[in-house]
């Protein structure tokens, strides 16, 4: 058995004390003992021959999470661990944690990323993450000759349940849109509210069939009760450029639901 394995224990112990020491993890100081260590002996004991770190480490940050630790507080423990093991001298464990660490706050800065481009009622992309993406893949199009339509949303009658039945309602019924939109987009299309009860699709790879095919999905999910508008554009119509796909999209959207209101 090697070094690193045989004091797994007494190293976890080790870094516990260096963080509670440090007051880096006010979270931490509230666990017993047993709730500090934690799967930590576990995760360094993988260090020394680096079979199942990243693994380990994923589910020694899962196991944090879930016991109410920030992600800088499972940092600077990760942290003083490396400095308990630079004062041992495990070098190639120190290099096998590094790693680890690197994995771990690439994971947080992606999802912290991401959270940031998503509207925080519906989940899906806000105003700007949205026309980002569809500016970004007009121009990848346009570059490659690919399809691509985009389509535009809206519930009818939303400022009316607002009016009569209050705005929890008119949250729920955005929130039952946003689930039912997401479902029906394929793994390659991009979904967003851009704001009230403005809704919109980029479906990549796209022609006419696709577009109707996506009508006809997104129907069978809304739940009963939720009426939608919807127009569509296709890039290989000419709009110039993504703010003038999504101007025509637009406009057959008010089309639609003048259409529709007469």
């Amino acid at each position: 058995m090697g070094t690193v394995r045989a004091s797994a224990w007494d190293l976890a112990v080790e870094g516990i004390e260096e963080t509670l020491a440090r007051g880096e993890s006010p979270s931490l100081a509230r666990l017993g003992r047993l709730g500090q260590l934690g799967s930590m002996p576990s995760l360094i004991a993988a260090l020394e021959s680096g079979e199942e770190a990243n693994e380990l480490a994923e589910a020694f940050a899962r196991e944090r999470h879930s016991l109410g630790l920030a992600p800088p507080e499972v940092l600077a423990e990760l942290l003083a661990v490396g400095r308990v093991l630079d004062r041992h001298g495990e070098a190639e464990a120190r290099h096998a944690l590094d790693a680890c660490v690197r994995a771990y706050f690439e994971r947080v800065t992606d999802e912290l990323a991401d959270r940031a481009s998503r509207d925080p009622l519906s989940g899906l992309l806000h105003h700007r993450a949205f026309h980002e993406t569809v500016r970004r893949e007009a121009a990848r199009a346009r570059r490659y000759r690919g399809g691509l339509a985009l389509v535009a949303l809206d519930l009818d009658d939303f400022k009316r349940v607002n009016d009569t039945s209050g705005h929890a309602e008119g949250d729920r019924l955005l929130r039952a849109f946003s689930r039912a939109l997401g479902r029906t987009a394929r793994e390659s299309d991009t979904v967003g509210r851009l704001g009230g009860d403005e809704f919109a699709a980029l479906l990549l790879n796209a022609d006419e069939a696709a577009v109707g095919a996506f009508f006809a999905r997104l129907r069978e999910r809304v739940p009963a009760g939720i009426c939608f508008s919807a127009g569509s554009a296709s890039l290989n119509e000419g709009p110039a450029d993504a703010e003038a796909l999504f101007a025509l999209a637009d406009r057959r959207l008010y089309e639609s639901k003048a259409a529709r209101a007469a």
